[in-house]
C-alpha cells in the first residue's frame, strides 16, 4: 500500500509587537500581520525543529504566505535541500475587528460554530474551505510522498476537524481534539507544533497524532 505522509507545522514563537514602539503605516490589517517575524527564540526553535529525525527525508515543502512560516521552514530547507512551495491558502484565519468586549466567548464560538466571525474576518468554514482546497491538490500531486505544510494555529486545528471531533477543556486555548474515539490532544498549541496525517493510496485518512519533541517544551505563539 502507497502511503502519503503530510506533516502540518504550526510557525515558531514570533516577534511580540508589544515591543514595537511606533508603527506608522498606512497598510492594512492583513499585510500587517503576514510580515510578523519569528523572534530570536522562535528561530532557535525553528532550527531545532528542523534536527528532529521525525521530519528528515521529506520530499516537498509548502507554507502560507507569511514571514513567520517560511522562517519556520528555512532551516528544514536548507538542511534537506529543498525548495519551498507558497500557497497563501495556507495561511492563517482573518481575525476581524476585535469584539472582546462584545462576545466574551468569542474563542470557543469560533470552534463550536462553524460560521461564526468577525466583521471583516473569516469563518471556520471558509478557512476549512481554502485549506482543503490547497491540501486536496497537495495530496494528490504528492502522493506516497513525505510533504511538510507550515501554517497556522487556527488554520491547522480547523482543517483537521475535518476529521477530529473538538472539545472544550474549559480554558481559553485549552482544547481536546479525538480522532475515531482516541483523544490525539489534550492542551494548548505548541510554537512550533506539528500534526502527522497518514493517507491511503486512495488519499482516505489512516491516523492523525500529534508529535511531540522533549527538546521543544511547551511555549505559545508568543513565548510564554
Amino acid at each position: 500500500m502507497i502511503e502519503t505522509t503530510v506533516y502540518l507545522i504550526r510557525h515558531s514563537v514570533r516577534f511580540n509587537n508589544k515591543n514595537i514602539l511606533q508603527y506608522n503605516t498606512n497598510q492594512n490589517k492583513t499585510i500587517k500581520n503576514e510580515k510578523i517575524i519569528l523572534s530570536v527564540e522562535g528561530e532557535k526553535r525553528a532550527e531545532i525543529l528542523s534536527n528532529e529525525k521525525e521530519l528528515q527525508n521529506i520530499d516537498i515543502v509548502y507554507a502560507s504566505n507569511c514571514v513567520r512560516t517560511l522562517q519556520t521552514a528555512k532551516y528544514l530547507l536548507e538542511k534537506q535541500n529543498l525548495k519551498a512551495n507558497i500557497d497563501d491558502r495556507f495561511d492563517e484565519k482573518r481575525s476581524g475587528k476585535p469584539n472582546d468586549d462584545i462576545v466574551k466567548d468569542w474563542w470557543l464560538r469560533q470552534y463550536i460554530d462553524e460560521d461564526y466571525k468577525t466583521e471583516g474576518g473569516e469563518s471556520q468554514k471558509e478557512v476549512k474551505e481554502r485549506f482543503t482546497e490547497a491540501f486536496t491538490e497537495v495530496l494528490e500531486a504528492n502522493k506516497g510522498k513525505r510533504i511538510a505544510i507550515f501554517s497556522h494555529g487556527y488554520a491547522i486545528t480547523f482543517f483537521i476537524m475535518t476529521w477530529c471531533k473538538f472539545k472544550y477543556n474549559g480554558e481559553k486555548d485549552d482544547m481536546q481534539f479525538y480522532f475515531r474515539n482516541k483523544k490525539i490532544f489534550d492542551k494548548k498549541l505548541n510554537a512550533p507544533d506539528v500534526f502527522k496525517l497518514e493517507f491511503d493510496e486512495n488519499n482516505n485518512i489512516l491516523n492523525i497524532q500529534n508529535i511531540e519533541f522533549k527538546d521543544l517544551p511547551y511555549k505559545d505563539a508568543l513565548g510564554n
